[in-house]
C-alpha cells in the first residue's frame, strides 16, 4: 500500500513538473509573441501614416481659381494719311443760308416745267472760297441741274446769290433737291434745298 502511494505521488509530482515546464514554455512563447504583435501593429500604423502623407503631398492643394482676363486682339486699320491730309477741307470754310430768292418751298410745278432756283448765301468762314470750288448736287432729285463752278474767289463776309437751272421731273408728289458747297468732293456749310409740289395746283392769290 505504501509503495502504491509513493508511486502515485511520484507520478503526480512528475506530471506537475511537466505541466509547470509546459506552462512556463507557453508563457515565454506568449511573452515573445506580445512584443511582436505590438511591433507589427506599430509598423502597420506607421505605414498607413506614411501612405496618407504621400497621398496628401501628391494631391494638388486647393487654390482659388484666377479670374480669366480676355485677350484683346488689336485690329489694324490702314489709313492713307497723306491722301486724307491733302484732300481734307480746312475748318475755316463755311457757308450760311440767308434766304430763298426764288421758288419758295412747295411751289407747284408741272412735269417738264423749267425754272431757276436761287439762294442767297454768305461766306461766314475765315477763308475765301477759291476758284475751282463748286456748288454741287448733294442728294434727292437733281431735276436736271448742273454743278456750278466758281471762277473767282469769294472772301469771308461776302454775300452772293447761287442759282441752278432745273426742270421738273415727271410724276406727282413732293420733290426735293439738295445742294452744297464742295471743295474737291468735300462738302461744307449749310445744305440748300429746293422743294416743289409736282402736279399740284397753283394757289389762288
Amino acid at each position: 500500500m505504501k509503495i502504491k502511494s509513493v508511486i502515485i505521488i511520484t507520478i503526480l509530482t512528475v506530471l506537475v513538473l511537466i505541466m509547470a515546464i509546459v506552462l512556463r514554455g507557453s508563457t515565454l512563447k506568449f511573452q515573445n509573441l506580445v512584443p511582436n504583435f505590438y511591433g507589427i501593429q506599430t509598423a502597420a500604423v506607421a505605414t498607413f501614416v506614411s501612405n496618407m502623407t504621400q497621398t496628401a503631398i501628391a494631391r494638388p492643394t486647393s487654390t482659388s481659381t484666377p479670374s480669366l482676363t480676355p485677350t484683346l486682339t488689336p485690329t489694324l486699320i490702314s489709313v492713307n494719311l497723306t491722301e486724307a491730309s491733302a484732300t481734307a477741307t480746312p475748318s475755316c470754310y463755311h457757308l450760311r443760308w440767308i434766304k430763298d430768292v426764288t421758288i419758295p418751298d412747295l411751289s407747284p410745278m408741272k412735269s417738264g416745267e423749267t425754272f431757276t432756283k436761287t439762294w442767297r448765301v454768305i461766306n461766314n468762314g475765315t477763308c475765301a472760297w477759291k476758284p475751282g470750288f463748286q456748288f454741287a448736287f448733294y442728294g434727292g432729285d437733281p431735276m436736271g441741274g448742273s454743278n456750278y463752278t466758281f471762277t473767282q474767289a469769294v472772301n469771308p463776309g461776302d454775300q452772293m446769290d447761287l442759282s441752278i437751272s432745273m426742270t421738273a421731273p415727271s410724276g406727282t408728289g413732293i420733290i426735293i433737291s439738295t445742294w452744297r458747297m464742295s471743295d474737291e468732293g468735300w462738302f461744307f456749310g449749310d445744305a440748300l434745298t429746293v422743294k416743289i409740289d409736282l402736279g399740284g395746283e397753283t394757289p389762288t392769290p
